[in-house]
């Protein structure tokens, strides 16, 4: 309430958002689902037909307020009647162009409205819409929509994202200006063609960013080819193909393999990679670990998660690696140890896990870094968990520039003070960010008991605050 509040009317100068220009309020009210958008036309006479200009339109099952999870036919009935009324407007406003079209629903209710979906879609595309994503969950035993053929006419697209889906060979899509293709829980209708996922590829001539999660083929041939020129990223996620996948794509720069069960996945011909991710890597893979990142000449960023190996040493050696993050994930990690040989660009490492994990690193260059302890798992037996870390930090032969610490409590911060009495060099900090999910009182204990461990500390900051 302001003095220029007058008989509960708002003076204009106050109401801001009455001032903004259609274009504007076009792209904030693009953010909200499609019934919030709806509901505005009810504020004013200029708001009546502002949702007929948004260029969003987003239908989630689980997220419309009014309808109880078994009234299926109330939400087709709504979205039906949005696009009647959608159509009915669109001479009515200046610009009722479409960008950007999201429908998610459980997959197990979709066969009752294929109809819907494909109107829907069929009404986007004629609209040339630029992002789809369509989320039907692919759950087991689940209804699987085929996309139809209109999707044809869809030359606009540059994000297209699809799960429970089935694709058809039959058809031939062509996405000149794709950018982005995400497919999780896909099938092909046709059981004999082995390939219609790369296939679908073949239309994409654009593409720069490719992600296929839990994806199952039986290759018909001893070698399955994914092929693009313009692809940059790729994640394979889960995938399970038997024989050998071969990526030929000269061009890609970032890689993620997230658990794979393949025989084998060759990469020889991607030499251009600076991005490299593994999550649950087994030693069985091929290539194995060392060698997929020995053949990978570029590589700067690396990342290891929930790795584990009965090798005595995982070693790398990269020229041009300047980033090393390990990961790993859960308790059940087994322990590993890592030796960088040679890194001369290293300029940053971030290590997050209990500290059953050992390494070994020299770099002439200051290094950024950050360490999330785990240490709640040795709250019975502190010496334990202090000599851990203690053989975790002497063998990280580095000079640091920017530490950050981040640790779960109190306790577990001032273990490192049995450390820093001994007066290892490599304690001596300078710059220190500190994370901690500990409540303090007084801001000021904590900072006073890290400049007693630290007294080389020249700046600090705690939970992103800057101290000094």
């Amino acid at each position: 309430m302001t003095s220029s509040m007058v008989g509960g009317v708002v003076d204009d100068d106050i109401d801001i958002i009455l001032k903004l220009p259609d274009a504007l309020i076009d792209h904030i009210l693009s953010f909200l689902p499609t019934e919030d958008v709806v509901r505005t036309c009810i504020l004013s006479k200029r708001w009546k037909l502002i949702w007929y200009s948004v260029p969003t339109l987003s239908f989630e099952f689980e997220k419309i307020k009014y309808v109880k999870r078994q009234d299926l036919e109330t939400f087709y009935d709504y979205v039906s009647n949005y696009m009647e009324n959608r159509k009915k407007g669109m001479d009515l406003v200046d610009d009722s162009s479409i960008t950007s079209f999201k429908f998610n629903m459980p997959s197990y209710y979709g066969y009752r409205k294929i109809w819907l979906l494909d109107k829907l879609l069929s009404f986007v595309v004629e609209n040339k819409v630029k992002e789809i994503y369509l989320f039907l969950g692919g759950e087991a035993h689940a209804f699987y929509y085929c996309l139809p053929t209109i999707l044809n006419d869809a030359r606009y697209l540059t994000i297209l994202e699809l799960s429970g889906v089935k694709l058809d060979s039959s058809h031939s899509f062509s996405f000149p200006l794709l950018k982005t293709l995400s497919l999780l829980n896909v099938k092909q209708s046709n059981t004999k063609d082995d390939n219609v996922v790369f296939k679908f590829l073949l239309c994409c001539p654009s593409l720069e960013k490719l992600r296929i999660i839990n994806y199952s083929l039986s290759c018909m041939d001893d070698r399955l080819r994914l092929q693009s020129l313009s692809l940059k990223f790729l994640e394979l996620n889960y995938i399970d193909i038997k024989y050998e996948l071969e990526v030929e794509a000269i061009n890609l720069e970032s890689l993620v393999i997230i658990y794979h069960s393949s025989e084998r996945i060759n990469f020889s011909s991607c030499k251009k990679i600076r991005n490299l991710s593994l999550t649950n890597y087994a030693e069985c893979y091929q290539p194995s670990l060392e060698d997929l990142i020995s053949s990978i000449p570029l590589l700067e960023n690396f990342t290891l998660i929930n790795q584990s190996s009965s090798a005595d040493c995982l070693r790398i050696s990269s020229q041009h690696l300047k980033s090393f993050t390990y990961n790993g994930l859960s308790f059940l990690s087994v322990s590993i140890y890592v030796e960088i040989e040679s890194a001369p660009r290293l300029e940053y490492f971030c290590y997050e896990d209990i500290f059953e994990f050992s390494i070994s690193m020299e770099s002439s260059n200051l290094i950024n870094g950050k360490i999330v302890s785990r240490e709640m798992h040795f709250d019975n037996d502190i010496k334990c968990f202090t000599n851990m870390l203690y053989y975790f930090l002497v063998k990280l032969n580095c000079s640091w520039n920017v530490v950050t610490v981040h640790v779960s409590s109190y306790e577990g911060l001032l273990l490192l003070e049995d450390l820093k009495i001994k007066n290892y060099p490599f304690l001596n900090w300078k710059h220190l960010r500190v994370i901690t999910d500990y409540h303090y009182e007084r801001e000021s204990v904590l900072k006073d008991d890290l400049m007693r461990i630290w007294p080389s500390l020249e700046t600090l900051s705690i939970n992103e605050r800057i101290i000094f």
